[in-house]
Protein backbone atom coordinates (compact mmCIF):
# COMPACT_ATOMS: atom_id res chain seq x y z
CA UNK A 1 0.00 0.00 0.00
CA UNK A 2 1.16 3.36 -1.09
CA UNK A 3 -0.05 6.59 -0.11
CA UNK A 4 0.40 9.74 -2.52
CA UNK A 5 -0.92 13.57 -2.91
CA UNK A 6 -3.57 13.95 -5.54
CA UNK A 7 -3.98 17.81 -6.66
CA UNK A 8 -8.24 17.29 -7.07
CA UNK A 9 -10.37 15.04 -7.24
CA UNK A 10 -11.55 15.63 -10.98
CA UNK A 11 -11.20 13.05 -13.31
CA UNK A 12 -10.20 10.09 -11.04
CA UNK A 13 -12.87 7.35 -10.43
CA UNK A 14 -11.94 6.54 -7.11
CA UNK A 15 -12.36 10.27 -5.49
CA UNK A 16 -15.57 11.01 -7.84
CA UNK A 17 -17.13 7.90 -6.02
CA UNK A 18 -15.76 8.88 -2.91
CA UNK A 19 -17.15 12.63 -3.42
CA UNK A 20 -20.55 11.11 -4.66
CA UNK A 21 -21.01 8.68 -1.65
CA UNK A 22 -19.78 11.61 0.87
CA UNK A 23 -22.37 13.68 -0.31
CA UNK A 24 -25.09 11.33 -0.14
CA UNK A 25 -24.22 10.41 3.64
CA UNK A 26 -24.21 14.24 4.65
CA UNK A 27 -27.53 14.66 2.83
CA UNK A 28 -29.80 11.86 3.03
CA UNK A 29 -30.57 10.26 5.82
CA UNK A 30 -30.96 6.34 4.54
CA UNK A 31 -28.78 3.59 4.42
CA UNK A 32 -26.84 0.98 7.23
CA UNK A 33 -25.27 2.82 9.92
CA UNK A 34 -22.71 0.88 10.58
CA UNK A 35 -21.48 2.49 13.90
CA UNK A 36 -24.55 1.47 16.12
CA UNK A 37 -22.98 -1.98 16.62
CA UNK A 38 -22.69 -3.04 20.07
CA UNK A 39 -19.72 -4.80 21.52
CA UNK A 40 -20.45 -8.17 22.86
CA UNK A 41 -18.91 -7.27 26.28
CA UNK A 42 -21.40 -4.40 26.66
CA UNK A 43 -24.30 -6.96 26.02
CA UNK A 44 -23.20 -9.05 28.49
CA UNK A 45 -22.39 -6.72 30.94
CA UNK A 46 -25.47 -4.95 30.35
CA UNK A 47 -27.02 -8.51 30.43
CA UNK A 48 -25.59 -8.99 33.85
CA UNK A 49 -25.94 -5.27 35.22
CA UNK A 50 -30.13 -5.79 34.30
CA UNK A 51 -30.43 -9.55 36.20
CA UNK A 52 -28.65 -8.02 39.31
CA UNK A 53 -31.65 -5.53 39.62
CA UNK A 54 -34.05 -7.50 38.99
CA UNK A 55 -32.82 -10.07 41.34
CA UNK A 56 -32.57 -6.83 44.01
CA UNK A 57 -35.73 -6.04 43.27
CA UNK A 58 -37.00 -9.52 44.03
CA UNK A 59 -34.28 -9.60 47.13
CA UNK A 60 -36.14 -6.48 48.75
CA UNK A 61 -39.70 -7.44 48.30
CA UNK A 62 -39.55 -10.42 49.19
CA UNK A 63 -41.01 -11.08 52.94
CA UNK A 64 -38.65 -13.91 53.11
CA UNK A 65 -35.32 -14.11 54.40
CA UNK A 66 -35.29 -11.37 57.07
CA UNK A 67 -32.26 -12.32 58.62
CA UNK A 68 -30.19 -12.84 55.91
CA UNK A 69 -31.10 -9.30 54.31
CA UNK A 70 -29.37 -7.79 57.72
CA UNK A 71 -26.72 -9.29 56.07
CA UNK A 72 -26.99 -8.89 52.79
CA UNK A 73 -29.00 -5.93 51.63
CA UNK A 74 -27.61 -5.58 48.68
CA UNK A 75 -27.40 -8.41 46.14
CA UNK A 76 -24.41 -6.34 43.81
CA UNK A 77 -22.27 -6.34 46.72
CA UNK A 78 -22.31 -9.42 47.80
CA UNK A 79 -22.08 -10.90 44.69
CA UNK A 80 -18.21 -9.10 44.79
CA UNK A 81 -17.96 -10.19 48.72
CA UNK A 82 -15.79 -13.67 48.96
CA UNK A 83 -17.17 -15.04 51.80
CA UNK A 84 -16.01 -18.35 54.07
CA UNK A 85 -18.57 -20.96 53.88
CA UNK A 86 -18.86 -22.57 57.35
CA UNK A 87 -22.16 -24.47 59.81
CA UNK A 88 -21.91 -21.53 62.14
CA UNK A 89 -21.49 -18.35 59.41
CA UNK A 90 -24.46 -19.95 57.19
CA UNK A 91 -26.33 -20.25 60.80
CA UNK A 92 -25.68 -16.91 61.44
CA UNK A 93 -26.47 -15.23 58.08
CA UNK A 94 -29.80 -16.80 57.47
CA UNK A 95 -30.71 -17.37 60.92
CA UNK A 96 -31.34 -21.27 60.03
CA UNK A 97 -30.02 -24.21 62.96
CA UNK A 98 -27.76 -23.27 66.33
CA UNK A 99 -29.84 -20.90 67.59
CA UNK A 100 -32.64 -21.94 70.49
CA UNK A 101 -35.39 -19.49 68.57
CA UNK A 102 -34.52 -21.63 65.52
CA UNK A 103 -34.45 -25.54 67.29
CA UNK A 104 -37.65 -24.07 69.01
CA UNK A 105 -39.63 -23.42 66.06
CA UNK A 106 -39.08 -27.05 64.91
CA UNK A 107 -39.45 -28.34 68.46
CA UNK A 108 -36.08 -30.35 68.70
CA UNK A 109 -36.21 -27.79 72.09
CA UNK A 110 -38.79 -27.28 74.40
CA UNK A 111 -38.14 -23.33 74.60
CA UNK A 112 -35.86 -20.59 72.76
CA UNK A 113 -35.19 -18.92 75.73
CA UNK A 114 -31.25 -18.55 75.91
CA UNK A 115 -29.48 -20.01 79.35
CA UNK A 116 -27.69 -16.56 79.90
CA UNK A 117 -28.36 -13.79 82.57
CA UNK A 118 -30.47 -12.32 80.47
CA UNK A 119 -33.07 -14.60 79.75
CA UNK A 120 -34.70 -13.41 76.13
CA UNK A 121 -34.86 -15.55 73.15
CA UNK A 122 -31.61 -16.97 71.91
CA UNK A 123 -31.81 -15.11 68.23
CA UNK A 124 -28.80 -14.44 65.72
CA UNK A 125 -29.39 -10.61 66.99
CA UNK A 126 -28.97 -11.79 70.75
CA UNK A 127 -25.77 -14.09 70.09
CA UNK A 128 -24.46 -11.21 68.35
CA UNK A 129 -24.97 -8.15 70.37
CA UNK A 130 -26.36 -9.70 73.78
CA UNK A 131 -25.76 -12.95 75.18
CA UNK A 132 -23.98 -12.96 78.27
CA UNK A 133 -22.28 -15.93 77.99
CA UNK A 134 -20.47 -14.86 75.22
CA UNK A 135 -19.07 -11.25 76.77
CA UNK A 136 -15.26 -12.33 76.26
CA UNK A 137 -16.04 -13.30 72.61
CA UNK A 138 -17.54 -10.04 71.89
CA UNK A 139 -15.07 -8.34 73.50
CA UNK A 140 -12.71 -9.31 71.54
CA UNK A 141 -15.00 -8.67 68.25
CA UNK A 142 -15.73 -5.29 69.36
CA UNK A 143 -12.36 -4.15 70.07
CA UNK A 144 -10.98 -5.25 66.46
CA UNK A 145 -13.54 -3.69 64.52
CA UNK A 146 -13.69 -0.62 66.91
CA UNK A 147 -9.52 -0.63 66.06
CA UNK A 148 -10.60 -0.01 62.47
CA UNK A 149 -12.23 3.06 63.31
CA UNK A 150 -15.54 1.28 62.46
CA UNK A 151 -18.38 1.80 65.35
CA UNK A 152 -20.11 -0.55 67.99
CA UNK A 153 -22.80 -2.04 67.04
CA UNK A 154 -22.19 -2.07 63.54
CA UNK A 155 -24.46 -2.69 61.09
CA UNK A 156 -24.62 -6.54 60.27
CA UNK A 157 -24.14 -6.13 56.56
CA UNK A 158 -20.45 -4.82 57.87
CA UNK A 159 -19.58 -8.04 59.43
CA UNK A 160 -20.17 -10.02 56.19
CA UNK A 161 -18.20 -7.23 54.34
CA UNK A 162 -15.46 -5.17 55.81
CA UNK A 163 -14.91 -7.51 59.19
CA UNK A 164 -15.80 -10.86 57.62
CA UNK A 165 -12.46 -11.76 59.52
CA UNK A 166 -13.19 -11.01 62.69
CA UNK A 167 -17.04 -12.24 62.55
CA UNK A 168 -15.88 -15.41 61.29
CA UNK A 169 -13.35 -15.65 64.35
CA UNK A 170 -16.60 -14.73 66.71
CA UNK A 171 -18.32 -17.28 65.33
CA UNK A 172 -15.78 -20.05 65.52
CA UNK A 173 -15.17 -19.01 69.10
CA UNK A 174 -18.78 -19.60 70.18
CA UNK A 175 -19.31 -22.85 71.51
CA UNK A 176 -23.42 -23.24 70.34
CA UNK A 177 -23.81 -26.33 72.53
CA UNK A 178 -22.78 -24.87 75.73
CA UNK A 179 -25.27 -21.86 75.39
Amino acid sequence: MFFNWVKAHVGIKGNEMTDSLGEKAATEDIGEIIYDKIPRETIITEGKEKGLAKWQEQWAGSTKGAVSKLFFPNIKERMKTRIPISAEFTAMVTGHGLTRSYLHRFKFIPNSTCSCRIKEEQTVNHIILKCTKLENERRFQRNAIVRTGETWPPPFEQLTRKQIKTFMNFLRSIDFGAL
